[in-house]
């Protein structure tokens, strides 16, 4: 195989690596960016999770908020109750210890009363029992004087008209004494039927009391209660508003999400152009390397056929194929001239920049030589090794002049 078709095939293997190598890495940062683009999706998932777990924590307070509510304004509306019964029950408090008072002064009223007919009674007793005793008084009087005949008469008219008048009297006084103990026993019953409503004017006002008492410990209780829920209330209000800010950072954060999975996208998108203008350099480039392979192996062909045509031509012909070599390389003494072996470039890629010249490891390259390049015995041009085979290498054009052409002489 000729040292050409070796260039060739040389250059075709490293174009290839060359592609390989930024296939792999194109891969490779799809990749990355596929599993970046799949953990803020899960992320996204994640906070999207959180964001209808708050809100349907946030629904639920705000259910408990209302019931809450309904609550305050149910305890409110007994609490309004039981001030009302407390008020109705503190005015018949007030009318039944009117009444008591009421009572009370008619019960001394009747008191003064009966003790004035005790006091009337025990008078015509005392009158009645001194009664008698002037009555015999009268009848013993006139006996130490006997009376006459005549007087007689008139004497015991007299006595008998004082007795009747005594009698009525007497008659009077016990009607006056019945009356009085009659009095006296209507007193004593109403003095009993007073005792008896008072008792139950005291237990309604000790049943008024307790219902009071009750009607202040539930008014208390309901206060509690209602203070209670207030401040539940507003626990629960403070915890929707903290709930509120948790659901909008979490919006926040999911729009960043957002927009970072969009930027994603967008650089999977640009990522997958750049790889299809890959694709279509790689097939352009490998149009063009088939083009020169197959020029290559035209010359290659052309040169066997003149290889082989060579033995048939007479043998002075032999002679003028080192004049033709040694017409190409600089003037000087024939026995010089495999020392003085020329190297030049064979390709150039503009776009990678950097050339190919038939200097291989056999002529002594290495990777990192420094090279340079001449035309028509100007330096035009440097280059620096970094890859090296057995009879070519690629170099960097580091800087150059002018621009380089096929057949340029490297050193």
């Amino acid at each position: 195989m000729s040292q050409a078709v070796r260039r060739g095939i040389i250059l075709l293997a490293v174009l290839l690596l060359v592609l390989a190598v930024i296939s792999v890495a194109i891969f490779a940062q799809k990749r990355t960016l596929e599993q970046q683009n799949q953990n803020l999706q899960a992320q996204l998932t994640e906070y999207q999770n959180k964001e209808s777990a708050l809100l349907a924590k946030t629904k639920k307070l705000q259910d408990d908020s209302k019931v809450m509510n309904d609550r305050i304004a149910q305890k409110d509306k007994e609490k309004a109750e039981v001030q009302g019964m407390y008020d109705e029950l503190k005015s018949k408090y007030d009318a039944v210890d009117g009444q008591m008072a009421q009572v009370a002064r008619e019960r001394d009223d009747w008191k003064n009363r009966l003790e004035t007919t005790r006091r009337e009674r025990d008078e015509l007793m005392k009158k009645l029992r001194n009664q008698p005793e002037k009555i015999v008084y009268k009848e013993r009087e006139p006996a130490p004087v006997p009376p006459t005949a005549g007087q007689g008469e008139g004497y015991w008219a007299q006595v008998l008209k004082e007795k009747a008048v005594l009698q009525l009297e007497l008659e009077k006084v016990k009607s006056d004494l019945d009356q009085s103990v009659l009095e006296i026993v209507d007193l004593k019953k109403r003095n009993s039927d007073m005792q008896l409503e008072i008792k139950t004017i005291q237990n309604e006002k000790e049943e008024i009391v307790r219902k009071i008492k009750y009607g202040e410990d539930l008014a208390n209780n309901l206060s509690v209660e209602v203070a209670r829920a207030r401040n539940d209330q507003k626990m629960t209000n403070d915890r929707a508003d903290k709930l509120k800010d948790e659901n909008r950072q979490l919006q926040d954060q999911i729009k960043q999400l957002t927009a970072t999975k969009v930027t994603l996208e967008r650089n999977l998108t640009r990522l997958g152009e750049d790889k299809d203008k890959m694709g279509k350099k790689l097939t352009q480039t490998e149009s063009v390397i088939q083009s020169r392979i197959d020029e290559i192996w035209q010359i290659k062909q052309n040169l066997d056929q003149k290889i082989t045509d060579l033995p048939v031509k007479s043998s002075p012909t032999e002679v003028e194929l080192p004049a033709i070599i040694v017409n190409a390389a600089p003037a000087g003494p024939p026995a010089a001239a495999p020392k003085e072996k020329q190297h030049a470039i064979i390709s150039i890629n503009e776009t990678n920049n950097f050339v190919i010249v038939d200097l291989g490891e056999a002529d002594g390259s290495r990777v990192g030589q420094a090279l340079k390049v001449y035309r028509g015995g100007n330096d035009i041009a440097s280059l620096e090794v970094i890859q090296v085979r057995k009879d070519i290498s690629a170099a960097d054009i580091k800087n150059k002049s002018v621009q380089l052409k096929v057949g340029d002489i490297v050193r």
